[in-house]
């Protein structure tokens, strides 16, 4: 069975995230935990009578990436690919980081891929590795250029390593062949080879779409949604896809024929506690004894403008997340929060008659048709307000690698909250996920994050009556149903709401979005989604085929390439990426470019317009002129 398919399905209609706005409240409260019935039981310290105050998990990962070239024009190809071939061990180690990203997916969600068992093994858990600062990377040789299942690549061999360090009984609760010293297990994977521009060479293939918002990936988080299970699917059985047209090839035969395929395992071995090598390894201390809520500076640091078309009878529009329908610019970015405190977070039961829905903290929306929580947090961009994100609170984030850090935890969309130790991402890309700034011009301004600001959610002590019950206090806040929101009571030390305040710069250009910026290292070719020019808006007739002969000035220049987009009657070009693109070529003599003219989307949006995007072929070359006719 899909992970996603056996996530979700079990969640009913609850999306794993949502969003949607609310008014502010300066009163003062927070959740108390809430047990689902059969739901996995917290995990203590260590077992009773262990002589072990930990455990230790040594992973190993061995695996070869490397740059495609197969977009490069061939007359470049020798003059690229020794360009890579020169390239620095610091380059080559952060693309095999960039690859080892593509493990999150299965790692976080695991025990949805074992679900149903198998046989002898018993129950599987999730099995995140540590934070990339504690990977032991090495190369393995020097890069070479090779035919790579039919690709032709510059590849190099590296391994990594790195420690687990947590709780002694985690890991036989984790996976049962850890359950020992000298306990082995080899989780398999299968990644692109080359780890840029996967959603340009494969589509959809790779993406797991489900719960999401429509949308939601794109060419920078593709990384964080890879489902190396992904499958063809019919409308009737979905698991991983939701946009259409469906994908009509599995993810392993896409990066096969696309990008290249890594065949590799990771390996994790439980050896003896070593106190010496637990002190090595440590990272994380808690804050105060209690839940303590972080917003962490980071996740704003993933930010981008995208241009992005809404509806007028979207979910977007009808919760207030842009400040009118038609293509509007927005500012995205990733809200990263974590527990830096003692205790989970817990947030509760979204089941009936949960105090959390008798209080109508959790409340049905009628858009989304899944239940959301208003009160995660308010974002800021200078003047301009984000409205308040509504998250469904899961631990997808282990931050703290130690032996007072649980490996696995309970917590997910039915049982929501954030165990110690722990945070929770929300990735730039999600609708709602950004800040409207059509009508703001450039400049510098603080992105700013305010965690709990409703204070929903408790970062200390629960108040209880007599007989143990948990208390709740009224609030000014209204219901999406239209009934008034109550609050857990809790007693919050004023230390763990002094650090719930995160600021960044970040710099607005004046128009445009991310694929008009200065490419990182090693990003290069005619697919990828950074260092293009706009050219001047031009006209066409809805729906026609339009047909454009392009060609350089001089053929001596650098190779060019044109990319064509759709362009907005209101704010002119929409600088869209290569997935959203009507056509996509490299100018080589007389090339013929054609693709249909847009269609009207709206009142204010009659169609008939796109803009041209020029960009050299290889990523550092000078740009030329291109004409196109």
């Amino acid at each position: 069975m899909q992970p996603a398919l056996s996530r979700f399905a079990a969640l009913a209609s609850l999306a794993l995230l949502c969003t949607c706005g609310s008014g502010m409240d300066a009163s003062s409260g927070s959740p108390a935990p809430i047990e689902l019935e059969g739901s996995r039981a917290r995990t203590t310290l260590a077992t009773a009578g262990s002589p072990d105050p930990g455990a230790v998990v040594a992973v190993t990962f061995n695996s070869t990436v490397g740059v495609v070239l197969d977009e490069i024009p061939v007359s470049q190809r020798t003059r690229v690919a020794n360009q890579f071939l020169g390239q620095p061990s610091s380059f080559w180690l952060a693309r095999a980081k960039k690859q080892i990203e593509h493990t999150y997916y299965r790692l976080i969600y695991r025990d949805f891929y074992y679900a149903s068992g198998n046989g002898d093994t018993g129950t599987r858990e999730m099995m995140p590795i540590t934070q990339p600062e504690l990977w032991n990377l090495s190369l393995g040789g020097v890069a070479t250029r090779v035919t790579y299942q039919g690709h032709d690549a510059v590849v190099i061999d590296y391994s990594m390593t790195t420690t687990v360090l947590t709780k002694e009984d985690q890991p036989k609760i984790v996976e049962p062949h850890l359950g020992k010293v000298g306990g082995t297990w080899d989780e398999p994977f299968h990644l692109p080879l080359d780890p840029e521009l996967v959603l340009q060479r494969t589509g959809l293939a790779c993406i797991d779409e489900s719960g999401y918002p429509p949308s939601t990936f794109d060419t920078e988080n593709e990384a964080f949604l890879f489902d190396q299970e992904c499958e063809v699917e019919t409308p009737g059985q979905l698991s991983c896809h939701l946009t259409l047209p469906l994908p009509t090839e599995s993810c392993m035969d896409s990066l096969v024929a696309h990008i290249g395929r890594v065949d590799t395992l990771m390996h994790f071995e439980r050896l003896a506690w070593n106190a010496a090598l637990a002190n090595q390894v440590r990272v994380g201390a808690y804050t105060q004894p209690t839940a303590d809520l972080q917003p962490v500076v980071e996740g704003l640091q993933d930010n981008r403008v995208a241009y992005r078309y809404i509806a007028p009878d979207s979910c977007a529009i009808q919760e207030g997340c842009v400040a009118g329908p038609g293509w509007r610019r927005v500012l995205q970015f990733t809200s990263t929060v974590k527990n830096t405190g003692g205790q989970p977070l817990v947030a509760g039961s979204v089941a009936d008659g949960s105090p959390y829905r008798v209080h109508n903290v959790f409340e049905f929306s009628a858009c989304h048709q899944h239940y959301h929580f208003s009160h995660y947090g308010s974002f800021n961009f200078g003047s301009l307000p984000g409205e308040k994100r509504a998250f469904c609170l899961e631990s997808t984030n282990r931050f703290f690698n130690s032996e007072t850090t649980p490996w696995a935890h309970p917590y997910g969309c039915d049982n929501q909250g954030i165990e110690s130790g722990w945070g929770d991402d929300y990735i730039a890309g999600i609708e709602c996920q950004w800040i409207d700034v059509t009508d703001a011009s450039g400049g510098t301004q603080n992105l700013t994050f305010l965690s709990n600001p409703d204070r929903f959610l408790c970062e200390g002590a629960v108040v209880t009556d007599a007989s143990g019950n948990q208390l709740w206090e009224p609030t000014s806040f209204v219901g999406e149903n239209g009934l008034p929101v109550d609050r857990p009571v809790c007693t919050i030390p004023s230390a763990a709401l002094s650090n719930n305040f995160a600021s960044l710069q970040v710099a607005l250009p004046a128009t445009g979005g991310y694929t008009l910026k200065a490419c990182p290292p090693g990003r290069t070719g005619p697919l990828r989604d950074c260092g293009w020019r706009e050219t001047p808006v031009r006209t066409c007739t809805p729906g026609s085929t339009v047909t454009l002969t392009c060609k350089q000035r001089k053929d001596s220049d650098p190779l060019q390439a044109v990319r064509v987009c759709e362009a907005s009657a209101v704010l002119g070009g929409t600088s869209c990426a290569f997935y959203d693109s009507l056509s996509n070529k490299v100018v080589e003599g007389n090339t013929t470019v054609s693709f249909t003219c847009p269609v009207a989307r709206d009142a204010t949006e009659p169609g008939g317009r796109y803009s041209l995007y020029l960009a050299p072929v290889v990523d550092g070359d000078p740009p030329a002129t291109i004409t196109c006719n």
